[in-house]
């Protein structure tokens, strides 16, 4: 941290807020390349790759994509600005955060001072810092005044705006999303990543993916006070990353009717996610997987791949191609249903955690254990079903991590087919 010393859970400031990215719902320089012409579209597309894999810094991206704009109408440009939407839960968080004391603003490195400037009207912001273009007449040069378009640059404001508020950095938030904010996130007491690239995911305190802007409260103390508690927070999470889990309920049906589909249909799936977290962790978002990751991540997961969903897909995998129809139906159904019914029962009421794993609660390994008997009552003697529900009670209370994933369905299938056999 850039700050000696963090103000009190008590103590305001200012929540600083990158625009591109985490206010805008689409990239303004992309927009503007793409109202152009196609031939600049490209150009600019260039650019941003280049960027993106560190060839260029962002001053030098931002200068080129604006030399490409060389002689359009300022007013076009602001047009395109008017048009794009404000990232949803905007307005809410800015007026809640109003209200608790913060003051708001809005820092830039590429979108211009004039669309910064709406962009905090519309919201309720208290400042706006954009870049400064260069015209005559309303028609654009080209060029950029100051240097407000590289990281320093837009340190240097930020600091600027936080001395005339009487301010310092160990009372600014920031909340970014790309490598153009790492002067500010270094500077700041506390920074929260919004879907970041991963250039920015080590460097931020907090990661969160979401398309609700809303949802960085709970990484506010008065959280709490505003109806958002981080276990409400982790209940949400995990009922959706449950419910995803649960649709693994048709495998053992699919798996009865045709085997190899099954192997090939599980396994395309947890490849494809495989490939789309490493393209995640590139800044480029895959369709319907991508919003997936987004909704069901919790914010201590993204620094690098979340293992979970992937060890998760090999756990079946595995489970339906080593084991006989009944022992793997169990295995697979222990780990959609019972997994899932001992995650949101621990979160929603669990409070004793194991001595060895304080991670996991006893209500939650109770129903694990619960659901385990039941669904391996179907499948073998009661005595046999006693003990699924134990293995795989103890095995999710393992500080095992995301491997309770992979590790569960095949050790609940193997006590099956051992009484099978």
């Amino acid at each position: 941290m850039g700050a000696d010393e963090r103000p009190g859970p008590a103590r305001r400031g200012v929540v600083a807020f990158d625009v591109d990215g985490v206010f805008l719902r689409g990239l303004f320089l992309s927009r503007v390349a793409s109202a152009t012409s196609a031939w600049i579209w490209i150009r600019s597309m260039w650019l941003g790759l280049r960027l993106k894999l560190g060839l260029i810094d962002v001053r030098q991206a931002v200068e080129r994509a604006y030399s490409f704009q060389s002689g359009v109408p300022l007013k076009d440009m602001l047009a395109v600005g008017d048009s794009l939407r404000i990232a949803h839960g905007a307005r809410e968080l800015c007026a809640e955060l109003k209200r608790e004391g913060y003051q708001v603003v809005l820092v830039s490195a590429g979108v211009p001072q004039q669309v910064v400037e709406r962009i905090a009207s519309n919201v309720g912001a208290d400042a706006a810092h954009g870049v400064l273009l260069e015209e005559e007449d309303g028609i654009l040069t080209g060029r950029l005044v100051g240097d407000r378009q590289s990281g320093p640059g837009k340190r240097e404001a930020l600091d600027r705006m936080l001395r005339e508020r009487g301010l310092s950095w160990a009372d600014a938030t920031v909340v970014v999303d790309d490598a153009s904010n790492a002067e500010i996130v270094a500077a700041a007491w506390r920074s929260i990543a919004v879907n970041p690239e991963w250039r920015i995911l080590r460097r931020a305190d907090f990661v969160v993916y979401t398309r609700d802007l809303h949802e960085i409260l709970e990484f506010f103390p008065e959280g709490y006070a505003s109806g958002v508690t981080l276990r409400e927070t982790a209940v949400r999470h995990e009922a959706f990353r449950k419910a995803i889990h649960s649709c693994s309920v048709v495998v053992p049906v699919l798996a009865a009717w045709s085997k190899p589909l099954t192997l090939w249909l599980v396994g395309l799936v947890t490849l494809v996610y495989l490939v789309s977290e490493v393209m995640r962790l590139m800044g480029i978002a895959v369709p319907v997987f991508s919003t997936v990751t987004w909704r069901a991540m919790r914010p201590a997961e993204p620094r690098m791949v979340v293992p979970g969903p992937f060890l998760f897909g090999v756990g079946i995998f595995l489970t339906v191609a080593l084991f006989q129809p009944a022992a793997a139906a169990v295995g697979v159904l222990v780990l959609a249903i019972g997994d899932s019914a001992a995650s949101l029962v621990g979160r929603a009421f669990g409070s004793t955690t194991l001595p060895y794993n304080p991670g996991k609660t006893l209500l939650g390994s109770l129903s694990l254990f619960a659901v385990g008997v039941l669904i391996a009552i179907f499948y073998v003697p009661v005595p046999w079903a006693l003990l699924v529900g134990l293995v795989a009670s103890l095995v999710e209370s393992l500080p095992l991590g995301p491997s309770d994933n992979l590790l569960l369905p095949l050790s609940t299938a193997g006590v099956v087919a051992v009484a099978l056999a």
